[in-house]
């Protein structure tokens, strides 16, 4: 199995998920979503399982497959379970889930390399299929599942063309957000080496993004109580700005870089804790698995292509380019974040009690 073949096979399983989370949405809102959860993790656990056992030339095949759990049982049909029992009392759940998979995520690595060194890579992927396992096992019993569809007729009032309407407003900047930090995140160090080939720390601090989410919704965790979800999320927008600014400020000062990683990091840590909770203060109950799925479509189709259009503006506009874009990126998701107007006349009301 090629590189190339490898690395396609993960960007179509993307894809697959990207595509699928609406699908997973709308079972949500008809009351099957716990039981979902549960077929999709088994189902992922089977093909964890199965690469370890088919010829090298069909893992592409089971990679792609992957896509289809993912849907599934990752972030946002959880969210969506969880908004749809409490409303925006499921603010304090949502960022405990999310700080657990980001401390999941830190632990991933050591652990993948110390089960290397005692067993193939089959061992260390069967390591992580019995890990997966007792996840699935943890999804709680879904005889309460059908409650989850019953929601107040009110929530279903608003016309098709107005929820769209607030669905693209969510989705764009929340979207160009991710767009931005997957490209500092993928090109940051090579835009660097690019500005000096002393750079070779630039290779290593990206590595500080993932605390600094965790550490950013901590912070949220403790500031939440006191917040509205569309007036943080404005202030967060604003604060995206800062780490291109300081980008264009310090390119060959790795404490300036390491500043502007910790600021981003931890803001895109509040990020995936905010964008379900601004969806659930503007979207209607009813359809809130789907279109909560459609505005996660929406930013990973922009994570995916983030890269391959950083890449082409770095080629052509070097460092100083690529960060004015980013900026620029930042600007208008600003920009529509504040400008745009909601319209949440004949929503259900169903905000915090």
């Amino acid at each position: 199995m090629s590189l190339n073949g490898l690395t396609g096979a993960i960007t179509i399983a993307v894809l697959v998920w990207a595509a699928l989370i609406p699908v997973g949405g709308r079972l949500v809102d008809k009351g099957h979503g716990i039981a979902m959860m549960r077929i999709g993790g088994a189902l992922g656990v089977g093909l964890i399982v199965l690469m370890t056992v088919v010829p090298h030339g069909a893992l592409p095949l089971v990679i792609v497959a992957l896509g289809v759990p993912m849907a599934a049982t990752l972030y946002d049909p959880c969210f969506a379970i969880m908004l749809r029992t409490t409303g925006l009392d499921a603010s304090r759940a949502i960022t405990t889930v999310t700080l657990i998979a980001g401390l999941a995520t830190l632990l991933t690595f050591p652990l993948v390399m110390l089960v290397a060194t005692i067993w193939p890579w089959q061992g260390v992927v069967l390591v992580f299929a019995a890990i997966a396992f007792l996840g699935v096992a943890s999804i709680p019993d879904s005889r309460n599942d059908k409650a989850l569809a019953r929601v107040d007729v009110s929530s279903a009032v608003r016309p098709p063309h107005r929820t769209k309407i607030n669905v693209a407003l969510i989705a764009v900047p929340f979207g160009l957000a991710m767009f931005s930090h997957a490209a500092l995140l993928f090109l940051l160090p090579l835009a660097l080496l690019q500005v000096s080939g002393e750079n070779g720390w630039a290779l290593y601090l990206p590595a500080i993004l993932g605390p600094a989410q965790i550490a950013g919704r901590m912070l949220w965790r403790q500031m939440a109580p006191r917040s509205k979800p569309r007036g943080a999320a404005r202030v967060m927008f604003v604060l995206f700005l800062l780490p291109p600014l300081v980008l264009l400020v310090a390119p060959s000062h790795w404490m300036g870089v390491l500043l502007a990683l910790l600021v981003q990091g931890g803001l895109y840590g509040v990020h995936t804790v905010l964008r379900p909770l601004v969806a659930a203060a503007v979207l209607p109950k009813s359809s809130l698995g789907q279109t909560l799925g459609s505005v996660a479509t929406i930013g990973l189709l922009m994570m995916a292509v983030a890269p391959a259009l950083g890449g082409v503006v770095m080629q052509n506009l070097g460092y100083q380019g690529l960060i004015v874009s980013l900026l620029a990126v930042n600007l208008t998701a600003l920009g529509v974040a504040v400008i745009g107007k909601f319209e949440s006349q004949g929503r259900a009301r169903w905000t915090q009690s």
